[in-house]
């Protein structure tokens, strides 16, 4: 977990007021570091959704976006298209095996490599 100074590092007085709906007093006697805010406090402003559920621990949310922790980022109508994605998907997932099948009924003459063809019989048709 990272240290107060870390997490306060960077946010102004007024925005840690804010976010944990602190008098603006309380919000400066933490940013200087008088007072150590509570846990729940440096969960919340450090957007580690941790604090909610431990299966979320290491994910962030910033500025609207839901970060993993390994770096990906998502947007709320990126989140809110998974499930018309995976559904398309699998539509796509169906006709792809419908085409294989229709292709594997058809017979195909074997294509004759450019090496064994005769540049005369080229010539002649031309």
């Amino acid at each position: 977990m990272l240290r107060a100074q870390d997490i306060l590092y960077g946010l102004q007085v007024s925005e840690i007021q804010r976010i944990c709906k602190v008098d603006i007093t309380t919000a400066r006697r933490w940013k200087r570091g008088a007072i150590c805010p509570p846990e729940s406090a440096l969960m919340i402003l450090a957007g580690d959704l941790g604090a909610f559920d431990p299966a979320w621990a290491g994910w962030r949310l910033v500025r609207g976006e839901l970060i993993s922790p390994e770096g990906w980022r998502a947007t709320p109508g990126d989140v809110l298209s998974i499930q018309f994605t995976q559904a398309q998907l699998s539509e796509w997932r169906i006709e792809a095996k419908r085409l294989r099948a229709k292709l594997e009924e058809y017979e195909f003459e074997e294509q004759p490599l450019p090496d064994s063809i005769d540049p005369m019989e080229i010539k002649a048709l031309k």
